[in-house]
């Protein structure tokens, strides 16, 4: 019999990078005020691990914007808070 790998749902990650490499912490928020949000769990990689998944995810969303004829909208807010503008993408 196999093991069931767990899955996990975030709608919230915090990015932490070091000299040792990179952690991703999965956040769910709170459904409302008052209620504390929780950690689902920390992915941690190495720079180069880190890099080369952000280059293949990059692939797949824009293939996938591609294929569907679509266009994955970020709010210009969320994208201000983050310190990301349209040329990064």
């Amino acid at each position: 019999m196999t093991e069931q790998i767990p899955e996990y749902y975030s709608d919230v990650f915090y990015l932490r990078t070091s000299v040792w490499g990179v952690a991703v912490t999965f956040t769910v928020q709170p459904p409302k005020d008052g209620i504390e949000g929780h950690d689902v769990c920390v992915v941690r990689l190495s720079h180069e691990a880190a890099k080369a998944l952000a280059m293949m995810l990059r692939r797949q969303l824009k293939n996938y914007e591609r294929d569907t004829d679509t266009t994955i909208a970020l709010p210009t807010k969320v994208m201000s808070d983050l310190g990301l503008a349209l040329e990064d993408w």
